[in-house]
């Protein structure tokens, strides 16, 4: 699987980290982002690939594989199969924001068959 690529996050916190702390939880759904802030198609579980790759045929954009994290749980999703979500579709780049090094950086899902 392709390895994520990491640029700075100009704005810092407040964000969560292991449950404590205010504002969103870093490296979760909730700090996951597109680079034109639209609203994003996410699939986990069974066959997601399949719906990632027919949610593209039917309204475009580009298939975002999640090499991020595992925390990154749909809310839907979460009480009932804890699946990790394992693709974004959408028209611009997503990133996770993650902290590493003491710095709050985008960490950008790579695309599906690069």
């Amino acid at each position: 699987m392709p390895r994520y690529q990491t640029a700075p996050h100009d704005k810092e916190g407040p964000f969560s980290e292991n449950g404590t702390g205010e504002g969103p939880e870093l490296e979760s759904i909730d700090t996951t982002y597109a680079d034109d802030g639209n609203e994003i198609f996410f699939t986990s579980g069974y066959s997601a690939r399949e719906i990632a790759q027919r949610h593209h045929t039917e309204h475009g954009g580009t298939v975002w594989v999640n090499s991020v994290s595992r925390k990154i749980i749909r809310k839907d999703y979460q009480y009932a199969t804890n699946a990790p979500v394992y693709f974004a579709i959408h028209k611009s780049p997503v990133y996770t924001l993650i902290k590493r090094d003491g710095k709050i950086l985008r960490a950008y899902w790579p695309e599906l068959g690069k």
